[in-house]
């Protein structure tokens, strides 16, 4: 038995008429008849009656044509599925997101996609980095979208560098540095810095290039795992926000945040990886996230200088 032998089939049943059902199936009457014959023979019972000109289900026939147009139907949704699948087109994408991509990523990447593939389920989630690495190997998300620093490398991860973003410090438009230019960092200290954590790298770094006044623990004033709410309290405020410039691209390009313009480059960056489970199976459309996530990073943010 197979799936063409129960078209045949249904072809028949639909029509009556052998003549018809081999019209519609594009065989000749003869093969229509020899695949039915293969079908009755698989089942150990006929399905078709011929009475005079006619042709009726047996009782076996009309139970097997009920659950065959279920069998078609199912797989040919299920071929669909594939091929919107193999599109880009269809199915989901559950992908997990750091504090600070979140606030990067989030609303281009759920603009992009409504926009261009409407058809996708589109979940996003934010958490630790230790509870969407468990979330990754028990399945219930498909990616992750973070810093490369906050996961370590293991066998069963595929870790795929998608890019690195600039970072700085940003005021709000009216700020008293927001138009100045070679600022010192002793004129940040003057104003409260606020960022999201800060890993030990930067918080070296920072150390290295400024001193110790630079660590994070004297820094800081006002730490938060989602940046959004920081970078509204920067434009409302004379507070300083230290991050990725990608985290504030909408407040950068609008003009409402501005770029502090240090006396010296700022050293730290803001790598990003998109991690899968190796030899996992990947819907195509994650490629589709994946590569749009890498030309956001790439981007330049207007305003930002």
């Amino acid at each position: 038995m197979n799936l063409h032998h129960l078209m045949h089939f249904l072809a028949v049943a639909d029509t009556g008429s052998f003549s018809r059902a081999s019209e519609l199936v594009h065989l000749t009457q003869p093969a229509l008849s020899r695949s039915i014959q293969m079908l009755e023979q698989d089942l150990g019972a006929r399905l078709i009656d011929r009475v005079g000109k006619r042709n009726e289900l047996t009782p076996l026939g009309v139970a097997v044509a009920e659950k065959a147009r279920r069998i078609v139907s199912e797989t040919v949704d299920l071929k669909r599925t594939a091929e919107l699948l193999s599109q880009g087109e269809g199915g989901q994408i559950r992908l997990g997101l750091g504090y600070a991509p979140s606030a990067m990523f989030a609303g281009p990447l759920l603009t992009y996609m409504l926009s261009h593939y409407p058809r996708v389920d589109v979940h996003l989630s934010t958490a630790s980095p230790d509870i969407q690495l468990a979330a990754l190997r028990e399945r219930t998300l498909d990616a992750l979208l973070v810093h490369s620093r906050a996961v370590r490398p293991h066998d069963d991860l595929h870790l795929d560098l998608i890019g690195t973003a600039q970072s700085g410090f940003m005021c709000r438009r009216g700020h008293p540095l927001a138009r100045r230019r070679n600022v010192g960092f002793d004129e940040i200290l003057n104003f409260p810095v606020v960022s999201t954590m800060l890993s030990d790298e930067a918080t070296r770094t920072l150390v290295e290039q400024f001193g110790p006044a630079a660590h994070s623990a004297r820094l800081l004033r006002a730490s938060a795992d989602s940046a959004t709410a920081l970078i509204e309290a920067v434009n409302a405020t004379d507070a300083i926000f230290l991050g990725a410039l990608g985290t504030a691209r909408a407040w950068l390009e609008k003009g409402e945040i501005v770029l502090v313009k240090l006396d010296r480059p700022l050293d730290i960056d803001a790598p990003y990886a998109f991690v899968t489970l190796a030899g996992r199976t990947q819907s195509p459309v994650l490629e589709k996230v994946r590569v749009f996530c890498t030309q956001l990073v790439a981007q330049k943010i207007r305003n930002a200088t």
